[in-house]
């Protein structure tokens, strides 16, 4: 079983591994885009804490019976919760917008394999791996 768990590591920890961009590569690229500059009024507006009431106006657009987002958890889920957890969403988001931080369980998932349907189970390149987001405590964000 160890085996088989190092081999599925290993293809896609290959599969996804994140390419190192040089600098110079992105300033290449960003120089070749137009871009507006921001007006003072829309930075400031940009800058400024989420209110409950944006917060509120966002999760009741979300719509039904539809893929859960990063975090794993489907629309239905925040407005079923509603006040339960308005506020502590609330703070963990202008907390990520005004500290430029997120926590630290925002960057852990487990990885689950699931068969892709009608192929052949023996090859790890037939799986298709789900990623299981870590619900967050608004209270342990990292320290960097």
């Amino acid at each position: 079983m160890e085996k088989k768990k190092g081999i599925a590591q290993e293809f896609f920890k290959e599969l996804y591994k994140q390419e190192q961009i040089r600098d110079e590569k992105i300033n290449h690229y960003l120089k070749g885009e137009t871009m507006s500059v921001l007006m003072e009024e829309e930075r400031v507006m940009l800058n400024r804490n989420i209110t409950i009431e944006e917060l509120r106006e966002v999760i009741q657009k979300q719509k039904n019976n539809k893929t859960p987002g990063m975090d794993g958890l489907p629309g239905e889920v925040y407005k079923s919760l509603g006040e339960t957890i308005d506020l502590i969403l609330l703070e963990v988001c202008n907390v990520v917008l005004t500290e430029a931080r997120l926590p630290e369980s925002w960057r852990a998932a487990y990885i689950a394999l699931i068969p892709k349907e009608g192929t052949d189970t023996t090859q790890i390149k037939n799986y298709r791996p789900i990623s299981l987001l870590i619900f967050f405590d608004c209270k342990r964000f990292d320290s960097s």
